[in-house]
């Protein structure tokens, strides 16, 4: 009875097929497979299809022969009413996009209403005076030319045109230095200054569904900002963060421990500040000695004056220093530490303004 019960329980399963798109390659795989002799069904219960697919794609063979291998649908939809002006939209866009300016779903509707108002478009494309150009017709256009709204990652960095060729010959460097000393991997660090805002606004938000205005209140502050220096041993160590307000003064109160502040009228790294980082930041590498280190650090011009070149050769330090444009290939922490950084700092900041909660160990921010 057992075994009939079990029996009955695998006839009632009903086995879903995972929904996936071919491209014409495979098809053509699955009707050649067809013509060695298998059935319809054979063959759609081999490739886990549906029967009528493969009746489908066996009546269309010829026309998948003549495609494209990696075409996944033959239908290229209804063509566009007005392909010349539509390409000279999206030239448009790119053009702007290749000089890393913004481009709105709006100001491609404005661009096309502003070209379709010209005597030259009104000749090549009849009617187009009096065409929409609604978001449905901006859909299509950005689906056919693979657009898409996107959000802003960073604000980039222009790459110099021998990217590659600057970038081996960094690594070709620091590599020729390691040989060269040996440096145990406690004493190779780098070190960079990231911006930290007083007021941290999230962009995004919870909210109700079919809310037409989104609004986020911030303190006005989120543009002001002060400096937070950074540093890492390539072993995982990490030496005590150097803060530095826009203040005459260094501001009165009782700081954590582990965290060195100070102040000066930019509110920037500068060539006092980095002299004071070497004496007592970068020199808790490694207690009583100075061993020889190698500091990895971008081409800001206060890393780099003869004053901080000769407190690094006092200190036993060889400095390598990454060719200006690359910091966002080369920087380590650039590259993994900085943003990690700022999303713990904002959430213990929501934390404490909205749960008063106070987090004391500020190494939860900078070891996690």
């Amino acid at each position: 009875m057992a075994s009939r019960a079990n029996k009955n329980i695998n006839r009632a399963r009903v086995s879903e097929k995972l929904r996936r798109v071919w491209n014409v390659r495979e098809k053509l795989a699955v009707v050649m497979y067809f013509e060695k002799g298998h059935s319809k069904n054979k063959t759609a219960a081999k490739f886990n299809i549906e029967t009528k697919q493969v009746r489908d794609w066996v009546s269309k063979k010829e026309q998948f022969i003549q495609a494209q291998p990696s075409l996944k649908r033959l239908s290229k939809g209804k063509p566009p009413k007005y392909p010349a002006l539509e390409a000279a939209l999206v030239e448009w866009v790119r053009e702007r996009r290749s000089n890393q300016q913004a481009v709105s779903r709006y100001m491609i509707q404005i661009k096309a209403k502003e070209l379709a108002k010209q005597r030259e478009w009104q000749i090549k494309c009849p009617d187009v005076q009096s065409f929409a150009f609604s978001n449905k017709w901006l859909d299509g256009l950005m689906s056919c030319n693979n657009l898409s709204n996107r959000r802003c990652t960073i604000i980039a960095q222009h790459l110099p045109d021998d990217l590659i060729e600057k970038q081996q010959e960094f690594l070709a460097f620091i590599t020729y230095r390691r040989i060269q000393h040996d440096y145990p991997l406690a004493f190779i660090g780098n070190m960079d200054e990231t911006p930290v805002s007083f007021d941290l606004p999230s962009n995004t938000t919870i909210d109700e569904l079919g809310t037409r205005t989104v609004s986020i209140r911030t303190t006005g502050h989120e543009r002001t900002n002060f400096t937070v220096v950074l540093t890492c041993m390539a072993d995982g160590t990490k030496l005590p963060p150097l803060i530095i307000f826009k203040l005459k003064k260094i501001p009165k109160g009782n700081f954590p421990s582990g965290v060195i502040v100070r102040a000066n009228p930019t509110g920037w790294m500068n060539e006092n500040e980095m002299l004071y980082w070497i004496e007592n930041v970068w020199i808790k590498r490694v207690r009583l000695s100075n061993p020889q280190s190698l500091l990895v650090l971008d081409s800001f011009s206060a890393h780099i004056v003869d004053s901080v070149k000769r407190r690094f050769g006092e200190k036993n330090t060889n400095i390598a220093v990454i060719p200006g444009g690359l910091t966002s290939h080369l920087q380590p922490l650039d590259v993994s530490i900085n943003k990690s950084f700022k999303a713990k700092v904002k959430f213990i900041v929501y934390l404490y303004i909205f749960f008063n909660y106070i987090v004391f160990n500020l190494n939860y921010i900078y070891f996690i």
